[in-house]
């Protein structure tokens, strides 16, 4: 295969409005970055899958670094969690190259991320269970694994919902390619206090964010030379009190504001004239019955008499 020139790559490879959708880290540094590592290997036949298992391993290896317990295993998980997003970005972009992104794809990079994001805060708190032979520390790794793993669950349980409902359906819905509010741009940050502690929280829990202090707490610990890993001490029991209430408060509002209804009304929406209907465990789209003003009196008339000859 002939290497194409990074403008060619760009074109092709880039996801639409990929300057303007994701968070920083990917708009600016990991797709580019990622973009030169795909004009690389794309003339040796590396395909998308393989380089999903490649970064697959890599955040396995970064949490059995991290599970070391030492100076060097944090520097060396630091490492490898940096190589996984670089990778996981470049496995799209060969699937987009080659017209090959499917269903499967996506399902096997879905399944690598939620269990990088249980594996990553758990080698890190058995690494220090480890060194310091204090159980707290697998507690506060395992709490911040299951919060970043129901963080992220919580969508893609969502979406199963969707398909729950469809297969118990009779009729036709009509499907509105882009609706839901994704993808979507980043929103600008709040002003107010209680608003703005909340984005906090959320962003601490952004797979970029702990990736990135991760490895800021490895080099901090290396500079001052800490054995002891106070910087990962520190950040292990902040995320262990964040990550599980941004996920439950993430939950709880979801629920309270039906957002899972909303948004499949967003997507699949009933055609002009009919309604959705609940009955015997079937979804049914009908035709929905308007009575005009003068049946609804006549209606009310021959009800109310009923009421009083009764």
């Amino acid at each position: 295969m002939q290497r194409p020139s990074l403008a060619e790559l760009d074109r092709i490879c880039q996801k639409p409005q990929h300057r303007r959708v994701g968070n920083w880290m990917a708009r600016r540094v990991s797709r580019p970055m990622a973009l030169r590592v795909t004009w690389l290997v794309a003339p040796w036949g590396a395909s998308a899958h393989l380089t999903t298992l490649a970064a697959w391993t890599s955040g396995v290896a970064a949490a059995a670094a991290l599970a070391w317990g030492t100076v060097g295993g944090w520097l060396a998980g630091a490492v490898l969690l940096q190589l996984w997003y670089l990778l996981d970005h470049v496995d799209g972009q060969l699937a987009r190259l080659r017209g090959a992104a499917s269903l499967d794809g996506a399902e096997l990079d879905y399944l690598m991320h939620h269990t990088i994001n249980l594996l990553v805060p758990l080698g890190a708190g058995f690494g220090l269970f480890v060194r310091n032979a204090e159980p707290f520390w697998l507690a506060a790794g395992l709490a911040w694994g299951l919060g970043m793993m129901l963080v992220t669950l919580h969508h893609d349980a969502r979406y199963k919902t969707f398909i729950q409902r469809l297969k118990r359906l009779r009729g036709c819905l009509v499907v509105h390619g882009g609706a839901g509010d994704r993808p979507q741009s980043q929103p600008p940050i709040p002003r107010q206090p209680v608003h703005l502690a909340a984005w906090t929280a959320r962003k601490l829990c952004e797979t970029h964010v702990v990736m990135n202090l991760l490895a800021l707490a490895a080099v901090t610990q290396w500079l001052l030379a800490d054995a002891g890993l106070l910087a990962g001490r520190l950040y292990l029991t902040a995320m262990a009190l964040v990550a599980p209430a941004v996920a439950v408060w993430t939950i709880a509002r979801s629920v309270c504001r039906q957002s899972a209804e909303r948004e499949f009304a967003a997507w699949y929406r009933v055609p002009p004239g009919h309604c959705l209907t609940f009955a015997d465990g079937w979804w049914t789209v009908e035709v929905e019955v308007v009575e005009d003003e003068e049946t609804t009196e006549i209606t009310q008339s021959r009800e109310a008499a009923q009421h009083e000859s009764s």
